[in-house]
């Protein structure tokens, strides 16, 4: 990554965008993950929060759905995080449960993210969103 490239003329506020088709794995998210990390502090913004909803998001789509696409934007103060796959399985935030290992990301995602949701995407699919305004 090139982080001179991040950094926006004198005036402009901070802006990106990244449209990401990650490699199933484990590695895969690591890549997407440290590409978000760079480029929010190439711009001066903290990367923690966002990288975690990525993180959590990205390994959703990647677990349940097999393949994903992701698209990652700051504009106007406000980061946006999507992650798309074409499963037509449906996103359910599960209940608590101390027993249960996993099954945690999405209230993870509830708590961390200013706004979060699901919107169709192609013949079947869907795209889980969450934003946060950037600091």
């Amino acid at each position: 990554m090139l982080p001179h490239m991040l950094i926006p003329p004198v005036g402009a506020p901070p802006g990106f965008r990244f449209d990401i088709r990650p490699t199933a794995t484990p590695d895969g998210v690591g890549t997407v993950r440290r590409l978000l990390r760079d480029a929010l502090v190439a711009v001066q913004l903290d990367p923690d929060t966002p990288c975690l909803l990525l993180s959590e998001l990205l390994t959703n789509a990647l677990v349940h759905g097999g393949s994903a696409s992701v698209i990652m934007e700051l504009r106007a103060g406000c980061l946006l995080i999507a992650v798309a796959d074409h499963s037509p399985a449906r996103v359910e935030r599960l209940p608590e449960c101390s027993e249960r290992t996993g099954g945690r990301g999405l209230a993870l995602v509830e708590a961390l993210a200013d706004a979060w949701g699901v919107s169709p995407f192609g013949a079947g699919g869907k795209a889980v969103w969450a934003s946060v305004a950037a600091a």
